[in-house]
């Protein structure tokens, strides 16, 4: 008798901390943490790559990954400082999307970053919750 066994790979878990929407003030250091993203089949080193959006009225998106020029984009933390010198718009809605990979396989989130001139704001963030 003959037994065959087929293995697969699963597909990985990219995530990031704080939740999907996020709210930041303009010259406020801000990190969003992949660090919780991960290969299910095994234990290693995953590649990191960030990348930035805005979110226009209509619901498209624009390019900003120039805002995240000096910024190290390859790391599980992406950290930066929104500065309106630098071309961060107040009262605008980014989108970051982390993408993980190992291997061929890669998994990406995103999550809502909206910017504001109000320096004193609360800081809230929107969990998502599994049912």
């Amino acid at each position: 008798a003959t037994t065959t066994i087929v293995v697969g790979s699963q597909a990985l878990v990219a995530s990031i901390l704080g939740g999907v929407e996020q709210a930041v003030a303009i010259g406020a250091t801000t990190e969003l943490d992949g660090s919780e993203s991960y290969d299910p089949d095994e234990e290693g080193a995953l590649a990191y790559a960030w990348t930035a959006a805005r979110v226009l009225d209509d619901g498209s998106r624009e390019d900003a990954n120039s805002l995240l020029s000096s910024t190290d984009t390859t790391q599980s933390v992406l950290a930066f400082t929104p500065t309106t010198a630098a071309g961060w718009a107040s009262g605008a809605t980014y989108e970051f999307t982390l993408t993980v990979s190992h291997g061929a396989r890669s998994a990406a989130y995103s999550v809502l970053v909206s910017v504001s001139s109000d320096q004193y704001m609360p800081r809230a963030t929107v969990t998502e919750f599994d049912e």
